[in-house]
């Protein structure tokens, strides 16, 4: 028996077969080995391939639209006449916290009318975040008519408030008047003080008066309280186009009716709607439309 079966193992036939044969079969089982483990592992997604044009076009599709809605924004210029006086440091401490752009229209005497609005002036021409302009060197001593019937003492006036207080600007606004030389826009209030605004202007002054003041009591000092009237006011003047320049809207107030605590919180209150309208912007008066820099 033990020598039958070594025969067969050394029949050279049956060994040419076998051999093959174990070859085959060992080819397919390393065949199979190979498709169950690729099938069992999880292939990895490929990655998008980024458009670096179409991520630049769409980054300044953005910033397009950004731009489009900042034009569209109604402008706002927050103004201030007569300081330095009793209420500028609350004004300037107002616009200071709310973070806010205003145009403070200056008396040139009254920087000297006493040690405190010396110091107040002090403080306005360091603050970087305002605006000073120029509101006259007398006021015209509170008497207007006889102020404007002489052209020649009116621009004088204001070439000393320019030179005593050194404006970097050439904005300015007249004394008792809503005058408005800017640009095409040629307006006088009072036409007796025509020849004398016109002399200004030709001086190289550009003027600018307001679409809407905030009143106040000339007696008692106390602003007007019906904010939520004037709110509506500035609304609806810029919504029909009403202001000098359509989508601008010079707001004019008065430093001295914001000495009292309550009237500070009226100025505060407004301020707020204001800044806080996603349709208004506010800005500096010499940003104003026409106004050359």
């Amino acid at each position: 028996m033990n020598a039958s079966s070594s025969a067969d193992d050394g029949d050279p036939a049956k060994q040419l077969f076998l051999r093959p044969a174990l070859s085959l079969f060992i080819v397919l089982a390393l065949l199979t080995f190979s498709c169950n483990n690729k099938d069992s592992r999880k292939e990895t997604p490929a990655l998008p391939i980024i458009d670096s044009t179409l991520v630049r076009q769409q980054q300044q599709k953005a910033a397009d639209s950004i731009a489009k809605a900042a034009v569209l924004k109604k402008k706002i210029y927050i103004t201030f006449d007569d300081g330095p006086n009793k209420g500028t440091r609350n004004v300037l401490a107002a616009v200071k916290e709310e973070n806010i752009p205003a145009s403070f229209f200056i008396v040139g005497v009254h920087i000297f009318d006493s040690p405190r609005q010396k110091e107040t002036w002090e403080m306005l021409k360091s603050d970087t975040s305002i605006e000073r302009c120029n509101h006259s060197y007398t006021h015209a001593h509170n008497r207007y008519t006889s102020f404007y019937e002489q052209p020649g003492k009116v621009v004088d006036d204001f070439k000393q408030a320019q030179k005593t207080a050194g404006f970097t600007n050439s904005i300015a606004r007249m004394p008792g008047r809503n005058a408005w030389r800017i640009d095409t826009i040629d307006h006088t209030d009072i036409y007796e003080s025509k020849a004398a605004i016109d002399s200004l202007h030709q001086a190289g002054f550009a003027i600018m008066g307001w679409d809407i003041e905030w009143m106040f009591d000339h007696k008692t000092l106390a602003v007007d309280t019906a904010t939520g009237l004037l709110l509506r006011r500035i609304d609806n003047m810029l919504a029909a186009g009403k202001t000098k320049t359509p989508g601008h809207l010079v707001l004019l107030a008065h430093d001295q009716a914001f000495q009292k605590t309550e009237d500070i919180e009226k100025l505060h209150y407004v301020i707020q709607q204001l800044k806080n309208n996603p349709d208004y912007e506010l800005q500096l008066a010499s940003q104003y439309p026409g106004v050359k820099h």
